[in-house]
């Protein structure tokens, strides 16, 4: 047996030992630094094989190369066996900091290290079996200096960032399923303090890991990239929409430990096994999918598992609710429509009806396919049509809770009729992109209905967002205290929001598109893109190396005639990953254009162009970065601070 998986057997063992040695302190937490310095020292292990181009390792044969040292490490997480790795080192190191944060806790704390012991276990079983320790299975090539090399598609800075991300929110999340687990079986209170600690900071990490791929999508695979819905892309979407859902719920619950009794830790605990879905089986040869694992025999019993454990949660709530913990709703006052926890109560239930759409989706897929052997590929309108009339709903509540606490229920139900008013009639303005594209299959196979709904301009949504913006600024004008950390943080997060709703309705559905044929004998030839954007090509090349081919076009934009910018677009041939295309933006304020080759073709007459003019493109970044920051501000990292039950 080699180095590496001697050394997840060993925190193996230090694992189960320690779940043995519970009771008894000083044991329990070594066994526990034991296990954490075993997988440290497996994936610095890792780490060494790649930067020394151990190719006697097969996952090191698969993803090592001629690249630098940063990517060759970051060609770790690249594949399910590096990830899956990362993951229980994650998943160790929150177990570590939650049980260094609550030592002497023989209550509480104990029983949710039990429950996170028992998945971190199950981890490291899954990561013994696709280890990416093992050998190299095929004939060796001793001419070969390197391994096949990274995908071109992950030679970006966002690679280096985005998947450890995403795997540090799946670790908190087992530390708040957990939480939420112990608290339905035993009925303890501190459980809302750390699920709302770590609730917080798998958002935080979930959010980020969101953005930084959503941008390497964006710069990699153009816009169609990051507004196609892939099974992870789609996926993680669901999950950031039940964890939000979830920190909404957990916020009323800590305030009134009558509300939200087996909602909030459903929701809370929903987020770990969503998570697991989507990591291990969404990714599982979904065609159209740009994340696609190779799958696993191992993944059946993980099934298994997951299921259990959904069994579990649900067997755990019925009895809680049927015990009367939940609570007579006799014996609460009732709230009127218009009060904050009716708001709380509908924000919630449309956080979770829009998570609903691409899960389903998903969930469909898989089943259509792996069951019943049809391929079923569902279009983005489908998406878009069932997706945007709960958005608008979610705005306006957005912006009508966001107002209840300085205007007067009567004016404030005056400002939204005049909201859905300024709706209607934008409704009927000539020209404006609708719903759905009345050229799409999906449009002209749809029912009447379906066509009617669609064919509604999606203007109003603007109109609408932007009200709810003016809002959230009148809200912070008027509110006592503005520039308290909590007022700041409501404001930056919601504001954030709205943006990000902005840009992406605007930018989707007032994207232009444009292709032209390029005469390369004739360069410095002026070509519209649009009515005030023009490019042409001031030079271009082909340079063959070896199994590599690529071609480049240097392009300078023109605005109304004046020379605004340069760059270059490129298409490479490799005998070894095909064709790729490196797109180039032009960044402005308010418009991205992007251009890139049409077809899969280097030629040294003619060349087609694809060019997009994608308005309001950095308003969603920007919303990102609000949302961001507010929420950076709202927690101060509690997670790492003096006690995780604050």
């Amino acid at each position: 047996m080699n180095i590496g998986n001697t050394l997840l057997l060993v925190s193996f063992f230090a694992l189960s030992a320690s779940m043995l040695l519970r009771k008894h302190e000083n044991y329990f937490s070594w066994m526990l630094r034991w296990a954490f310095f075993s997988i440290s020292l497996s994936v610095l292990l890792l780490v060494y094989y790649f930067l020394s181009s151990e190719l006697l390792i097969n996952y090191v044969y698969v993803y090592g190369g001629e690249i630098s040292p940063l990517y060759k490490i970051a060609a770790m997480w690249a594949g399910k066996e590096g990830m899956f790795l990362l993951l229980a080192w994650a998943t160790m190191l929150c177990i570590l900091i939650f049980h260094l944060k609550n030592k002497g806790d023989n209550g509480f704390a104990q029983r949710t290290l039990f429950i996170t012991l028992v998945i971190e276990i199950l981890l490291l079983i899954i990561t013994l079996f696709d280890s990416p320790f093992e050998p190299t299975l095929e004939v060796f090539n001793a001419d070969m200096s390197s391994g096949h090399g990274l995908s071109p598609k992950f030679i970006s800075p966002w690679f280096i960032v985005h998947p450890p991300l995403l795997i540090m929110a799946y670790a908190s999340s087992i530390i708040m399923f957990a939480a939420s687990a112990t608290y339905l079986y035993s009925g303890e209170k501190e459980w809302v303090g750390t699920a709302r600690s770590w609730g917080r900071s798998s958002w935080l990490m979930l959010s980020l890991g969101m953005a930084t791929g959503g941008l390497w999508a964006y710069e990699t695979l153009e816009w169609n990239g990051y507004w196609k819905w892939d099974s992870i892309q789609s996926g993680t979407l669901a999950v950031w929409l039940i964890l939000t859902a979830a920190l909404h719920a957990i916020v009323r619950h800590r305030r009134n430990e009558n509300e939200y009794k087996t909602t909030a830790p459903l929701l809370a605990a929903s987020v770990f096994i969503l998570n697991i879905f989507v990591m291990f089986f969404a990714r599982k040869g979904v065609r159209g999918s740009e994340h696609n694992f190779l799958g696993s025999d191992v993944w059946s019993i993980l099934l298994v598992v997951l299921f259990l454990a959904m069994i579990a949660i649900l067997f755990l709530i019925l009895k809680r609710s049927r015990s009367g913990y939940e609570g007579c709703i006799q014996k609460q006052r009732r709230e009127s429509l218009s009060s904050l926890r009716s708001s709380f109560h509908a924000t919630i239930l449309l956080l979770c009806l829009l998570a609903f759409i691409p899960f389903w989706g998903i969930l469909h897929s898989l089943i259509s396919e792996k069951i019943f052997g049809e391929i079923v590929l569902i279009p983005e309108e489908l998406y878009n049509f069932w997706s945007f009339p709960i958005i608008l709903l979610l705005i306006l509540l957005t912006g009508y809770c966001m107002l209840q606490v300085v205007v007067k229920p009567k004016n404030l139900l005056l400002f939204m009729l005049a909201a859905v008013m300024i709706a209607a009639v934008t409704s009927f303005l000539p020209g404006t992109p609708t719903l759905l594209n009345p050229a799409s299959e999906f449009y002209q196979r749809s029912s009447f209905l379906v066509q009617f709904i669609g064919s509604m301009p999606v203007i109003p949504y603007v109109f609408i967002t932007l009200l709810m913006a003016g809002g959230i600024i009148f809200r912070f004008i008027r509110i006592k205290n503005r520039f308290s950390r909590s007022n700041i943080s409501i404001a930056l997060i919601h504001a954030g929001f709205v943006f990000i709703i902005i840009g992406a309705i605007v930018s989707a559905s007032f994207t232009r598109v444009d292709s032209f044929d390029y005469d390369l004998k004739k360069l410095n030839v002026l070509r519209n893109i649009d009515s005030t954007w023009s490019v042409l090509i001031a030079d271009n090349n082909i340079v063959n190396n070896g199994n590599e081919s690529q071609q480049t076009s240097d392009l300078n934009f023109y605005k109304n005639g004046y020379l605004h910018g340069s760059g270059t677009v490129s298409l490479t041939k490799s005998d070894q990953s095909g064709y790729f295309h490196k797109i180039l933006i032009h960044r402005t304020l308010f418009t991205d254009i992007v251009v890139h080759f049409s077809e899969d073709a280097l030629s040294r007459s003619s060349i087609r162009l694809s060019a997009k003019v994608i308005p309001m493109v950095n308003v969603l970044w920007g919303g990102i970065f609000l949302m961001t920051w507010g929420f950076i501000i709202l927690i101060k990292l509690r997670i790492f601070s003096n006690s995780c039950r604050i």
